[in-house]
């Protein structure tokens, strides 16, 4: 059995938790501790207990985990204490699987050249779009290369438009998403672009091979915009979309009108869209970008992967 060390215990690790017993007997792993900003909690429980004071370096350090799976809240001003475990588990001979999107936002050239550099891997599919596979769908797109990325990447976003496209203005399609569980209290990363922002990093770095950093590129989110601009859409026979673009020169993320033709019109509340435009073909992924289950799905099919059962 694969020994596994979680970090972070919330919604996303107790559905991993569930979900790995559940598969347990095909994922031949099993929970060897949790590190939480609580402590270290050695095996596993329903809820967390305290069984030692360590850092998640000590934690690696004391259990030598096989492979760190990072479930951890994001932490966009340097990506700690997440960045610096994963290069001491690669050092470690462990392999890593995060759905921790701020480390690969912010450093993913180094995260991703001291893997390769120690033999070891990285699965990170649940940093966009969760379970639906945009990170892994790449993977079995081999060869030709990938000439642009467009997308709907931010769950939160997308419900607000599309509520505002049916009449209720933004405060109030706000406080409907958040009574739904679809924005945080403080959902400023979400209405300002930033999220989509991160998550496009990571595509631009993994599919076109863009050494761009979060906050190199323009983000414009959707905070300021009024019933009236997108009244004025749906006159023209358009909706509003916050769109995630980049491609071999530009990058950004910014609201943007667009008609009944354009394969975005369609995706409304709280979906995704990716498109990947190869040499070859253009293909299309729609799908759930949120929500601790589809998280701890993807972290799972990451661990499949690994594992070489998939």
């Amino acid at each position: 059995m694969r020994k596994l060390l979680l970090i972070g215990y919330g919604n996303v690790g107790k559905a991993f938790r569930n979900l790995l017993y559940k598969w347990e007997d095909d994922l031949k792993a099993e929970v060897a501790g949790v590190i939480t900003r609580r402590g270290l909690m050695i095996g596993n429980s329903p809820e967390f207990r305290k069984d030692a004071d360590a850092s998640i370096v000590e934690a690696i350090d004391k259990l030598k985990p096989d492979v760190l799976i990072d479930m951890a809240s994001a932490n966009y001003r340097d990506g700690e204490p997440s960045l610096s475990a994963y290069l001491h588990a690669f050092e470690m001979g462990a392999d890593v699987i995060t759905t921790n999107k701020a480390p690969l936002a912010i450093r993913y050239s180094e995260i991703m050249e001291k893997a390769k550099k120690e033999g070891r891997r990285i699965g990170f599919q649940g940093t966009v779009m969760s379970g639906t596979p945009s990170v892994n769908l790449y993977k079995v797109l081999p060869l030709a290369k990938v000439k642009k990325i467009r997308g709907i990447l931010n769950g939160t976003t997308n419900f607000i438009l599309t509520e505002m496209y049916k009449g209720r203005d933004f405060s109030e399609a706000l406080n409907e998403a958040k009574r739904l569980g679809y924005a945080e209290e403080d959902p400023t990363i979400d209405l300002n672009g930033f999220d989509a922002g991160a998550k496009l990093t990571i595509l631009a770095n993994l599919m076109l091979c863009r050494r761009v950093k979060i906050g190199e590129f323009p983000i414009k989110g959707i905070e300021n915009l009024k019933l009236d601009d997108v009244e004025g859409a749906k006159k023209r026979g358009s909706k509003v979309k916050l769109i995630a673009y980049a491609d071999e020169k530009e990058i950004a993320v910014r609201p943007m009108e667009i008609d009944v033709n354009d394969p975005l019109f369609s995706i409304d509340g709280v979906e995704n869209s990716l498109e990947i435009t190869n040499e070859i073909q253009r293909v299309s992924i729609r799908g759930p970008g949120a929500g601790p289950e589809t998280a701890a799905y993807a972290a799972i099919s990451d661990l499949f992967i690994i594992n070489g059962t998939k």
